[in-house]
């Protein structure tokens, strides 16, 4: 096991020291780390040396069995389920206050496009999760590899984790769109859970301590599947992308969900409209964030068929690049993973890439470090985001009778907080919340004459400001 080093452990306290307990409630229940086992099924298949499939071992029609050693990091708000061994994976997370799932299992594995100079070892197979993809485009190259993994901290308030990989594979019969060397970089995934919060905590540290620089790309891959029964995981028509960009980019290959939305003018670039809907996607399909989400600190989907979402809050300057991917909704909406081997499954694909497309490298320089610092969080009781920090997720709109009206998902639940509602520095609203687990928080006002901003405060029973954003009005 590659012991992580005392520079990444307090990298990983300095990263996520925004979420170290700006607020928070202290009801003495602790947060547990334990090994556990998750059996996985997949068409049966047999590697090369090169991690390639071995002609003739596929046949789809044989199954078989996989058991992997996981462990389960758990507090009241949540239960999340770790496999380092495929992938160095966040594999599931339940939000314990609704009992429901909030990302993909694929329930089972279907190894797909075999030989077809896509993938960069010439195939690929769906398990779902979160988990970083590097240092080639698409799904890199240690999606389905053994990474370490090591306890960094564990006490009754905080648990933080570690799953690392050392790029050391070399493929030389790689595609030729990949580059086959190994880059010697390093990628640590730190997770954190800490007591009294309903969101993980994690940081990705990209490491060259080589004395060269290095191109590479790096994506955290995201499989969505918010407010899902946890033995069906799977996303509804109501799912929707919840992403602050206007335009999206669709590669001149993926015509029929191109289809969906207008053009803007701009050579494959689309108003982004119609397929915030999972309903909408009539094919499968990829979708960039254009130019990029570099301007917000945010994305996720939300189930409405239940009010369930999933986001990722992050500084996305950092991270720029916004990748959507969906199998299409009519193709797997009534999906029987048991009728045979085809690969499509009923999920929502984010990711989150250091470039703002596939096949746009980044360059790391010598004995240097890049930093990702991530938050991932359910929600209940929104409808939208339109804002977000360390504490708190958002939705600022204005309601059908002319009233402003604010959703709020605390990540804190059970704490108490004042909002504060002012318009033109007046005060027009004052309530007192205790952040609710199932239900979220609601706040209305009168919307104040046309013109005038409408700004919401949220303060700790210290007094201290924990959250503040402007509705962003368009009747001025």
């Amino acid at each position: 096991m590659r012991r992580v080093r005392l520079g990444v452990v307090s990298l990983a306290c300095t990263l996520l020291v925004a979420a170290c307990g700006v607020i928070g409630s202290d009801d003495g229940v602790p947060v547990t780390l334990e090994p556990s086992t998750v059996t996985w099924e997949t068409y049966q298949y047999e590697l090369t040396r090169f991690n390639t499939i071995l002609a003739g071992s596929y046949d789809g029609e044989t199954r078989t069995e996989h058991t992997f050693d996981t462990w389960i990091l758990e507090n009241e708000f949540l239960r999340v389920t770790l496999l380092p061994e495929f992938g160095g994976r966040i594999l599931s997370m339940v939000y314990k206050p609704t009992g429901h799932e909030q990302l993909y299992q694929n329930p089972i594995g279907v190894p797909y496009q075999i030989d077809t100079n896509v993938f960069f070892f010439n195939w690929l197979m769906v398990y779902g999760g979160i988990f970083p993809t590097f240092p080639e485009p698409e799904h890199g190259k240690t999606w389905f590899l053994p990474w370490d993994f090591e306890i960094i901290e564990e006490t009754d308030d905080v648990v933080t984790v570690a799953m690392s990989f050392v790029d050391d594979v070399d493929y030389p019969l790689a595609p030729g769109q990949y580059s086959g060397d190994a880059t010697g970089l390093e990628v640590t995934f730190l997770i954190t859970l800490r007591a009294g919060r309903a969101a993980l905590d994690t940081a990705v540290v990209v490491e060259n301590p080589g004395g060269e620089p290095v191109a590479y790309e790096y994506w955290t891959n995201a499989t969505l599947s918010p407010g899902s029964d946890p033995d069906d995981p799977r996303s509804p028509a109501r799912s929707e992308i919840i992403a602050p960009v206007d335009m999206i980019k669709i590669p001149s290959f993926w015509s029929n969900i191109a289809a969906q939305e207008r053009p803007t003018g701009l050579i494959e670039v689309y108003d982004f409209d119609t397929l915030r809907e999972f309903g909408n996607w009539a094919d499968l399909g990829i979708a960039y964030a254009f130019p990029d989400v570099s301007s917000a600190n945010y994305w996720g989907v939300i189930n409405h068929d239940n009010g369930e979402g999933i986001f990722r809050i992050a500084d996305n300057s950092v991270t720029p690049g916004l990748k959507i991917w969906t199998w299409g909704y009519s193709q797997t909406a009534d999906l029987d993973p048991e009728a045979g081997p085809q690969e499509a499954r009923p999920y929502i694909e984010l990711w989150a890439g250091v470039t703002r497309e596939f096949f746009q490298s980044a360059e790391l320089a010598a004995n240097a470090e890049l930093e990702i610092a991530e938050v991932y969080s359910p929600s209940v009781g929104l409808t939208g985001v339109t804002h977000a920090n360390e504490d708190f997720l958002v939705n600022m709109v204005v309601d059908d009778g002319g009233d402003v009206r604010f959703e709020i998902f605390g990540l804190h639940p059970g704490t108490e907080v004042s909002a504060i509602v002012s318009a033109g520095g007046d005060v027009i609203r004052e309530s007192e919340l205790t952040l609710d687990a199932v239900a979220g928080n609601v706040v209305s006002a009168s919307l104040p004459p046309m013109g005038d901003p409408v700004t919401l405060v949220l303060r700790d029973a210290s007094g201290d400001v924990v959250f503040s954003g402007d509705l962003v009005r368009t009747d001025a």
